[in-house]
């Protein structure tokens, strides 16, 4: 308990730390540093028998000695601790983020979904997840190596995230599979932003490289009351991926009915 109690309290002082910034922090440890230098003085010489003749002499030195030493020494230690900040970051965002597109991977959507799926079964705002896949994937492979696949995957990804809002969480859920997560957004809603994405990744222009042009299949499925687990709502729209690509592909298939083919 006092170990959790102690984690708190370091990582609010580190935040705190960070906000202050390193001017700040330079005058802060400066103070500190010369206000504690005075009082031991004052304190040494309380204790100390015939060294308060020396009284302004050692008051100039327990104020001029920190001031010479520590605004250096606490400029190195915030500079410490923000390279140290930058680098939990980065670690932190390669954690969460797919190595080849970019945008962020399995496990990191998985935790923005199952907190907006706890959310939503607290009474919160509806969700919807859209499940998207590249047809012909393994084609483009074969037919024109892993290089020209890795560039259209990454297209796509890009794309797709460009396309949908800043709140939305889009990621790549393995192979040439995509996953969107759409907050506030009903079933009826995502089946228009699904509809936007594939139109989206039509038109993308792969200029001198082939495949000349690209398209995906689509499932939607949104929170309904009474879904016992994001699984079941991830699975649905799975279905509803694999139903677009059995009518044809390029096309997307909505949970409850429905679906928007290539136009």
């Amino acid at each position: 308990m006092s170990g959790k109690i102690f984690g708190q309290s370091y990582r609010r002082f580190y935040a705190w730390l960070l906000r202050l910034g390193r001017v700040r922090a330079m005058l802060l440890g400066t103070t500190i540093a010369i206000t504690t230098s005075v009082l031991v003085t004052a304190l040494v010489m309380a204790v100390i028998p015939g060294s308060r003749d020396f009284f302004w002499y050692n008051m100039i030195v327990a104020v001029v000695s920190p001031l010479v030493s520590a605004p250096g020494l606490t400029l190195v230690a915030i500079s410490m601790v923000y390279q140290l900040n930058a680098a939990q970051t980065a670690l932190t965002l390669a954690a969460e983020t797919d190595a080849l597109t970019g945008v962020s991977n399995r496990r990191s959507f998985m935790a923005q979904a199952e907190l907006a799926f706890a959310q939503t079964q607290a009474g919160g705002p509806p969700f919807a997840v859209i499940m998207l896949d590249i047809d012909h994937f393994k084609a483009i492979n074969d037919n024109h190596g892993h290089i020209v696949g890795d560039d259209v995957l990454r297209d796509v990804a890009h794309a797709c995230k460009a396309a949908l809002r800043g709140s939305d969480c889009f990621a790549r859920f393995g192979g040439e599979e995509f996953v969107a997560l759409l907050r506030v957004t009903d079933t009826a809603s995502a089946a228009v932003v699904a509809e936007g994405l594939r139109k989206t990744v039509a038109a993308l222009a792969f200029e001198s490289r082939t495949p000349p042009a690209v398209t995906v299949s689509l499932g939607v499925a949104g929170y309904l009351p009474g879904s016992e687990s994001l699984h079941d709502i991830l699975n649905e729209a799975d279905r509803q991926l694999y139903a677009a690509k059995a009518a044809g592909r390029n096309r997307v298939m909505v949970a409850g009915g429905g679906m928007r083919q290539a136009s």
